[in-house]
């Protein structure tokens, strides 16, 4: 018989609102408990009721304190319903919040932004460090738990600290990459609509949020990409190093296209740029400077090397031609 028809019926029989089938269905079930009969002197009441009151409590999953019953009923099995009733009411809290979903609280979260031309650095509760690049969001908790789960929109610098029995994952535009202990790097701007992970060391795999299909697993000189633009996926070798150097105030590009490359040069100088010649997008852009190159020295160069013209608006927007 179910808890809850045990429950449901005692309280017929104690109200007197019981059948004589349902009378006989309880007491069925007491005898289930396998409670020797008595005599019909108060004392041996006493006893079985405490004795009951344990049996039960115990058939039930439940842990009160045992408590000396006296009442007079005519059988046994009706003063094994006055003792379950007492246990329902002295335990029932119990065995309802037993039932009750327990909510696991809820970790504080923490929003860090930055600025155009900001490069910040954030060490977290478990000793990883993150550098987050310019023109960037990044989200995560005051605490980790079970997980150690973050957010980020932009591009950061991830140094993990190494714990199996706890992943670390970023969610970031869609995508979830997942390390046990790693330096790698995740670029994800709204625009151009271009996601990669970048791997210096360890080991990284990147599923879809969606429907946590695996797309790629990545090792050390790695880097997956995803174009938005013309729904392409590819891993490619890259020099890590290289590429991840932007922390350290260098800016290196391994074809890359023009696009990205704008985006990048836009959130370090602080310079709103646009490029007018459309079908430019595309064109793969290599090259490093340093954080001593001004923009106009950055952008003098890639117009010899690349054939690019620039013009300034009144507005202080360059466009790139």
């Amino acid at each position: 018989m179910q808890e809850d028809n045990i429950i449901q019926r005692i309280d017929s029989y104690l109200s007197g609102q019981a059948t004589p089938e349902e009378e006989k269905a309880l007491q069925q079930w007491f005898d289930e408990l396998h409670m020797p009969p008595v005599d019909d002197s108060m004392e041996d009441k006493v006893q079985l009721g405490e004795r009951m009151y344990t049996a039960i409590s115990d058939k039930l999953g439940l842990t009160p304190a045992v408590k000396k019953l006296y009442v007079k009923r005519s059988t046994w099995w009706k003063l094994a319903a006055s003792v379950l009733s007492a246990a329902i009411v002295t335990a029932g809290g119990l065995l309802y919040k037993n039932r009750m979903p327990q909510r696991t609280p809820v970790a504080k979260l923490i929003d860090v932004y930055t600025r155009k031309g900001q490069l910040t650095k954030i060490i977290l509760t478990d000793s990883s460090i993150v550098w987050l690049n310019a023109n960037s969001h990044f989200r995560y908790p005051e605490q980790f738990g079970t997980d150690r789960t973050v957010y980020l929109q932009g591009e950061a610098y991830f140094d993990i600290r190494q714990d199996p029995a706890h992943p670390f994952t970023i969610e970031s535009n869609g995508y979830r990459t997942q390390v046990l202990g790693t330096t790698f790097s995740i670029r994800s701007y709204p625009a151009p609509n271009v996601y990669r992970v970048t791997v210096a060391t360890g080991k990284v795999m990147v599923c879809r949020t969606q429907d946590s299909s695996r797309l790629a697993v990545l090792t050390a000189n790695q880097e997956f990409r995803f174009n938005g633009n013309d729904s392409t996926e590819l891993v490619r070798s890259v020099h890590a190093a290289s590429l991840l150097a932007w922390k350290e105030g260098k800016l290196t590009f391994e074809k890359d296209q023009l696009s990205e490359v704008l985006v990048s040069l836009e959130n370090r100088y602080g310079q709103r740029l646009v490029l007018q010649s459309k079908h430019k997008a595309t064109m793969e852009i290599s090259g490093t400077f340093d954080r001593n190159q001004s923009l106009n020295d950055v952008l003098h160069i890639l117009s010899k090397v690349y054939g690019l013209r620039q013009k300034k608006q009144t507005d202080g927007t360059i466009c790139i031609i």
